[in-house]
């Protein structure tokens, strides 16, 4: 069976998602709607119309500047297409049609939210609790119900582990280690991580002092939601793939 139309499909679905994800987040970082209003230029407000806002197309088209004003348009924009784009079609490519459908919905959310982290080091409740959503329904197209009260429980166990964390690095260090957004972020994802959480966590948090050696923030402070995605959706889907989930 060729699979290159199931992977196109995915990746136009991906892209779709991962823009409308990233037009959430960042309009959500100035108190602003995305499911009011149509799409606009954030520099100088011109409405765009659908041929100004095909995913990455658009993009490229335009040589990533506003046709009104010449204003450049917010990397982050096609960076999430492209990510979502890429999701879609490694999704579709691996996994039956409902949780690929699923698996690519959550990656484009998450790099929604994680843009929204980059901007302003907070994560949406909205977003979290969209992702958790759709992590446990691929729990359960995956897993069936036992797969799902896995992640459940693995769900309850990192959220009180890291807020308990959390708590003590305030307690001892005056400054909390991780943010609250990522506490919850970190619970959603476990949902379908499952057993496989404490691989995902620890591979963020590797990746995450990487970044922050690449970065050096002058306030020493990273926005660690990102990495958190990344790391999850990654372990998640190979610990599907690769059958090693059935085996921990």
């Amino acid at each position: 069976m060729n699979p290159w139309p199931d992977i196109a499909v995915g990746a136009a679905l991906g892209a779709a998602l991962g823009s409308f994800a990233v037009t959430y987040g960042l309009r959500w970082t100035r108190a602003e709607s995305a499911l009011r209003g149509r799409s606009a230029c954030g520099q100088c407000g011109v409405t765009l119309g659908f041929s100004r806002t095909v995913p990455l197309l658009s993009y490229a088209a335009q040589r990533g500047a506003c046709f009104a004003c010449g204003g450049r348009i917010d990397i982050a924009h096609p960076t999430a297409e492209a990510l979502g784009a890429l999701a879609g079609g490694v999704s579709f490519a691996l996994l039956p049609i409902l949780p690929a459908s699923l698996a690519t919905g959550l990656a484009a959310l998450l790099a929604g939210a994680g843009a929204a982290d980059l901007r302003v080091r907070r994560l949406p409740d909205s977003m979290t609790l969209a992702a958790a959503l759709l992590c446990a329904g691929l729990s359960f197209t995956l897993q069936g119900m036992m797969g799902l009260l896995a992640g459940v429980a693995a769900a309850v166990v990192t959220f009180s582990l890291l807020y308990g964390l959390r708590a003590l690095g305030a307690r001892l260090r005056g400054r909390v280690p991780l943010g609250l957004g990522d506490v919850k972020l970190a619970a959603a994802l476990a949902l379908w991580l499952g057993p496989a959480t404490p691989l995902a966590i620890a591979a963020a948090s590797l990746a995450g002092l990487v970044g922050m050696a690449i970065e050096r923030p002058a306030d020493g402070r990273l926005a660690f939601g990102p990495y958190l995605a990344l790391a999850g959706w990654l372990v998640a889907l190979f610990s599907e793939v690769s059958g090693w989930r059935m085996t921990l």
